[in-house]
């Protein structure tokens, strides 16, 4: 769900443009996407199947604590484990009735994972956002929002820490080894080994954006950001204000108890000769927001028609939507919540390209915070040098359905 949904129906076009079958398995709440894409569509019928977006009872809880094992736990009992063994048998019978010649999947799906492995198909994952297990020694580990290590001591920190997270998974490895013996597998002895069933990795994010990776260890391959070609405005013109700077405020279309976030945010910019988008997005539809007469609120609009008119971004990190107001050479304001949002906010600020401010903060922190952004021009110069960069990876899929194209070449 959210924006694991977009690059998904990216890349699945992309496929079958080239003349594939593609059949996009996802929650019932995705259907009218894939089916707007021209895709053929499948539902979960024993996994967990939202029915609509961004809802409060999503399986996915994670929201619910900012403790690192306890949003681990959340992962693990939501999605990654205690429901394999469901999501093991719906892949099995789609396997049986499909017989792709690859399956594609969320990297925590770990119940598909599975299923493919036992039937001896080619698997390979397909992210949305930067890397999100400690599996990956060239990089920081996922989750506190480390820079890059320099000295010794970062080093050290950097792997006691990925082994602590990595750890955090086994709490979910009785529900995993549980699935895998239904499916005649032997057992793991840590929940991430599952991962090991993948021939290839398909990264959905800009190299230049993840710290400028270099040489890239196996199985993982950059794609670059997966993005559609190009988007209709469908009226959003008469959203923007040509007299004013234009800021366009966007908090993730998941449920992640955003809303007196983006009450504070509308609260620092009312007082400001701005004009301010909010996209309130299926997380917001219902929630009571203040009104401001310099803020427009919609339930949503394309935010790649609005970005080109805008000054700068204030988001949570959101991986597509952190990149998009890159792309187009804005500085942002990354207030992170949760999931990748810590690890996206520390790469922008090592860029040097926004500022990132806690949960908690004040209107205060935020409208100074807005100031600085718009007044000083380094703020932009740094924004569109990154934004060039991440723009030059750009290629609206064609990487990734090659990457996948050679996987399938590879496995027979």
């Amino acid at each position: 769900g959210g924006g694991h949904v977009p690059p998904l129906l990216v890349v699945a076009g992309e496929l079958r443009r080239r003349g594939h079958a593609v059949r996009v398995v996802s929650d019932v709440a995705n259907r009218a996407a894939v089916a707007a894409a021209g895709l053929e569509f499948d539902a979960w019928r024993r996994a967990p199947n939202r029915r609509l977006p961004a809802r409060p009872d999503d399986p996915l809880q994670d929201w619910r604590s900012r403790w690192p094992a306890a949003v681990v736990r959340a992962l693990c009992e939501g999605v990654i484990c205690r429901p394999a063994a469901a999501y093991a048998a719906d892949t099995l019978a789609m396997l049986g009735e499909f017989e792709p010649d690859l399956v594609v999947s969320n990297e925590l799906l770990f119940g598909v994972h599975a299923a493919t492995e036992a039937a001896g198909r080619p698997l390979a994952l397909l992210t949305a956002n930067v890397w999100c297990f400690p599996t990956r020694e060239d990089q920081p580990p996922f989750g506190p929002g480390f820079a890059p290590a320099r000295y010794e001591w970062q080093f050290r920190r950097d792997g006691s820490t990925r082994r602590l997270i990595a750890a955090m998974y086994d709490v979910g490895l009785d529900d995993l080894n549980a699935a895998r013996r239904r499916l005649g597998l032997a057992p793991l002895g840590a929940t991430l080994q599952q991962l090991q069933a993948a021939r290839l990795v398909v990264l959905g994010t800009s190299r230049a954006f993840d710290f400028g990776a270099g040489t890239v260890p196996s199985p993982f391959r950059y794609a670059g950001p997966l993005f559609e070609a190009g988007v209709a405005a469908d009226g959003a013109s008469r959203l923007l204000d040509p007299g004013r700077p234009n800021l366009l405020v966007a908090f993730s279309t998941a449920w992640q108890a955003q809303a007196p976030l983006v009450a504070r945010c509308i609260e620092a910019l009312a007082p400001l000769p701005v004009h301010a988008i909010v996209t309130r997005g299926p997380a917001l539809e219902s929630a009571a927001l203040p009104r401001a007469a310099n803020v427009v609120e919609v339930d949503q609009a394309p935010h790649a028609a609005l970005l080109p008119h805008c000054a700068a971004l204030l988001c949570q990190g959101g991986h597509g939507t952190l990149l998009r107001g890159l792309m187009h050479d804005l500085p942002v304001l990354c207030i992170p919540t949760g999931r990748d949002q810590f690890d996206n906010a520390q790469r922008l600020v090592t860029h040097g390209a926004g500022v990132r401010l806690r949960r908690g903060c004040s209107v205060r922190a935020i409208r100074r915070a807005v100031e600085s952004l718009l007044r000083e021009p380094a703020w932009r110069e740094r924004a569109a040098s990154l934004g060039a960069a991440i723009r030059a990876e750009a290629d609206h899929g064609r990487r990734a359905a090659d990457l996948l194209e050679r996987a399938v070449v590879e496995s027979f």
